[in-house]
């Protein structure tokens, strides 16, 4: 009996303690739902409950979302971790869905994810009646989503006061009221080779400010997740970070490189000039090809008088490719000369040792050399076919870009010195980064496929390279690779639907964005080499060409918060409620036990009667 009872004091003690140590939470989750091309909002509950673990996620769906919501439920459950300095890896969360009918979910939940878990895991109160929809990306950024006005029509329906919509997206287009519309909107005059630059509608939109206004309700445009915690709680979460600090080393060398890179602008032209002396003109074609390569210069002048080194040293290089070209088409040498040249050039390529990394700032310059490595023996394979078809100017072109990739990748790797935090970037990890990152960028892929289908041929392209740099155990190539395809849709994104006048206004933010995101990372020991130099070159674009400006402050996102992929141990730490609420629990555990021991001991004194059968 004694036996009996104490196995199910410790089953009970079992059963308690889990359930002490759980938390519940749930949210509203603003949706669309697809019926007959059509798309019309929607909302749903999403729930989510934390227990002792090991760092599992568990995503529970019904009806079935139209897109699987699982990879973006992981990766808004890093954000969140990684917002609290939180080990997560002791805790399994479980996230459940429940509609009524079937939802279009995918990355689109992914702001609501990440709210829920950090007012769980963070003990933070958020109040009910409000709905956020938009993309959760590196650096806890809100990004763009489709069918805002459907979601914020399904809003004022059930009674939802505020609705958090991503930055950028104040604007529908009006006439785009489902799919099969879209679709043929789109699809006229389509070409595979049309970027988001092309994506862009010329009728004015719907205000959804306005649109929420007429309905009754508060639509606001968020960035951050320092923003969206202020609207969900009305606690200011931001502090002044201060500026951003520069790596004294990165500064150095990358002036240096731009310093070279420009000198042989310099020696290009000298050459150039004397040789044109001789041959008196340049046909037109190159003419025009001289005087672009002479602006490109120019630019890159200006850039380094304001110490923006690595948009001075962009500039330079554009114009060593073009300058190149014309020196190769001005030295005329034979087919077989040329091809002598390639095959030296990719002699000198495969002789070149790569660096070892141990530093996400290291894996950053590395990625990039990797980059620089694989376009070089690219362009010299292409140049070999083209001089075979008989397109001698194309191979001219593709042997000085080559040339110049080869100088800029040779360049890059003096940024890989081994100083810094170290993280664990042993292989399998570096896989594991590549495979997360691919789902991510895949998971918006299709996503946009949805509202898109025919501007994605491109960004499919570059996914493809990242699957194939993956099987090859290239897992660095396709790291980068697959952080520019998932870049480049959020761009379509970003600029689909907002009118061109908002554009100034929507990179501002966005800029501002990217610098609070790399204060963050220097603050932490890391330096985002990579996601600095797009930053600064984004912000030299923008008055230039804002499309370019949009697409490198995507890369300089992607590129600055690769920690979240090789993270740091962190413990997670107890509120003084939660404190208080274990303590009670143990208090009370202790009574019962007590009292259990007294029952035992007082049945073992009293005499037991025996009777007879």
């Amino acid at each position: 009996m004694k036996k009996v009872f104490l196995i199910w004091c410790l089953i009970a003690i079992l059963l308690i303690i889990p359930v002490s140590l759980a938390e519940y939470g749930s949210l509203k989750l603003l949706a669309v739902q697809e019926k007959g091309g059509n798309l019309s909002g929607s909302l749903a509950d999403l729930h989510l409950e934390i227990n002792p673990g090991n760092g599992r996620v568990f995503m529970d769906t019904f009806p079935l979302t139209k897109l699987d919501t699982q990879v973006s439920t992981r990766f808004a459950k890093e954000i969140a971790c990684n917002y609290l300095d939180i080990n997560c890896d002791k805790y399994d969360f479980f996230y459940t869905i429940r509609s009524n009918s079937p939802i279009i979910a995918g990355p689109s939940a992914g702001a609501a994810i990440t709210v829920l878990t950090i007012s769980l895991l963070g003990d933070i109160d958020i109040s009910e009646d409000v709905a956020i929809t938009g993309t959760i990306n590196s650096g806890g950024i809100i990004g763009p989503v489709g069918a805002l006005q459907q979601k914020i029509e399904a809003a004022s329906r059930d009674g939802i006061r505020k609705v958090l919509i991503p930055v950028g997206e104040r604007y529908s287009a009006k006439d785009i009221t489902g799919l099969n519309n879209l679709s043929a909107i789109i699809e006229t005059g389509a070409d595979e080779n049309i970027t988001a630059k092309d994506i862009i509608q010329g009728r004015k939109g719907i205000d959804l400010i306005e649109l929420g206004e007429e309905l009754g309700i508060v639509v606001r445009e968020v960035s951050d997740i320092e923003n969206v915690l202020f609207e969900f709680t009305g606690v200011s979460y931001g502090k002044d970070i201060g500026n951003i600090s520069i790596d004294p080393h990165y500064s150095l060398v990358m002036s240096q490189l731009a310093i070279e890179l420009c000198r042989r602008s310099g020696e290009f032209m000298d050459k150039i000039t004397s040789d044109r002396t001789v041959s008196h003109s340049f046909e037109e074609s190159y003419e025009n090809i001289y005087q672009t390569a002479l602006n490109f210069t120019g630019k890159g002048d200006k850039a380094f008088e304001q110490e923006r080194f690595y948009s001075s040293a962009s500039y330079c290089f554009g114009a060593n490719v073009k300058l190149g070209h014309i020196t190769l088409w001005i030295q005329n040498e034979s087919d077989t000369q040329l091809t002598e040249r390639i095959n030296a050039i990719e002699t000198e390529i495969e002789a070149f040792k790569k660096k070892e990394y141990k530093t996400i700032t290291d894996l950053q310059a590395y990625m990039v050399v990797e980059e620089r490595i694989t376009d070089a023996k690219d362009f010299l394979e292409a140049s070999k076919k083209e001089l075979a078809m008989g397109n001698r100017d194309q191979a001219l072109y593709s042997i000085a870009y080559a040339i110049e990739r080869k100088f800029s990748a040779y360049a890059w790797s003096t940024f890989i010195t081994g100083k810094g935090k170290a993280f664990r970037l042993s292989n399998e990890d570096m896989r594991k980064s590549c495979q997360k990152k691919l789902s991510e960028a895949e998971e918006r892929y299709q996503y946009v496929a949805l509202f898109l289908p025919s501007y994605l041929s491109k960004i499919r392209k570059g996914i493809d390279a990242a699957y194939l740099d993956f099987s090859n155990n290239n897992s660095e190539a396709c790291l980068f690779k697959a952080s520019k395809a998932k870049a480049e849709i959020n761009v379509i994104l970003n600029v689909f639907g907002v009118e061109k006048e908002n554009f100034d206004n929507l990179i501002e933010r966005k800029l501002d964005i990217v610098e609070k995101t790399i204060i963050k990372q220097t603050r932490k020991g890391i330096f985002p080499i990579v996601g600095f130099s797009y930053y600064e070159y984004a912000s030299d674009l923008k008055d230039i060409d804002q499309f370019s400006s949009l697409l490198y402050i995507e890369y300089a996102l992607e590129m600055s918060n690769l920690d979240i992929y090789f993270p740091e141990k962190y413990e997670i730490t107890f509120t003084d409620q939660d404190k208080s609420e274990i303590g009670i629990f143990l208090i009370g555990l202790g009574a019962g036990l007590l009292i259990a021991v007294i029952i035992m001991i007082r049945a073992k004194r009293k005499p037991i009667s025996k009777k007879k059968k």
